[in-house]
């Protein structure tokens, strides 16, 4: 529903600006326009939104770990102290909206056809699903192409090595482009979490504990 929402504010960012009328027909004719992008094969346009996508999300991720305003939202996610699937929906509805948003408005300004954008987004959402399952799954000499579990988990310890690194959903191409890949050949973590001032335990709790202002967390 926040992701929706997000993209629906982002269809409208981008279109009326544009000249696309302030009625249903129009934005959808708008949404459908003829582009360069809309023009290619739909396979075509899911791989390079999932590109994209998964690099705008790379530096959104990074941002919510950098900005000491946005880690307490992104914080919330990183609280599970036990990683397993279930911590992917461990999401603040302020960074899952931020980030949908930061996502959509430059895709929809780049022409890309709607019908493609959510083949595209399902498979980044079912694959953070999986690479935040409890396994040991490293994939080999592909865990250069594509994350795994193990590359995630690194990601969500809260020991002092795995701080602060691979922040790639999806490739961890941007991660190596980047400097902030990390992947020992026969280490795993073994703590997850967070360092210091941690989410408290409960819905509501944890849905307001981002507005009580910014934590020290990513001075480090």
């Amino acid at each position: 529903m926040v992701a929706f929402a997000s993209a629906t504010v982002a269809v409208l960012v981008v279109a009326l600006p544009l000249g696309a009328p302030l009625s249903p027909d129009g934005l959808i004719d708008w949404l459908n326009r003829d582009t360069a992008i809309s023009r290619q094969p739909a396979w075509a346009q899911v791989v390079e939104l999932l590109l994209l996508g998964d690099f705008i999300a790379y530096w959104m991720h990074r941002l919510f770990h950098r900005n000491s305003r946005l880690w307490p939202f992104h914080a919330v996610h990183h609280s599970s102290t036990d990683l397993d699937w279930l911590s992917s929906v461990r999401v603040h509805p302020v960074n899952e909206a931020l980030t949908t948003f930061a996502q959509f408005l430059p895709l929809l300004a780049l022409g890309f056809r709607p019908g493609t954008l959510g083949p595209a987004a399902g498979i980044l959402v079912l694959y953070a699903v999986f690479i935040h399952a409890n396994l040991r799954w490293s994939f080999g000499p592909l865990r250069y192409i594509i994350a795994t579990p193990v590359f995630h988990r690194w990601h969500h310890t809260s020991q002092e090595e795995g701080l602060d690194k691979n922040f790639a959903g999806f490739l961890p191409l941007w991660d190596l482009l980047f400097g902030t890949f990390y992947l020992p050949s026969g280490s795993q973590p073994t703590r997850f979490g967070i360092r210091g001032d941690s989410p408290p335990d409960g819905l509501g709790r944890q849905l307001l504990y981002p507005f009580r202002g910014p934590t020290s967390r990513p001075a480090g």
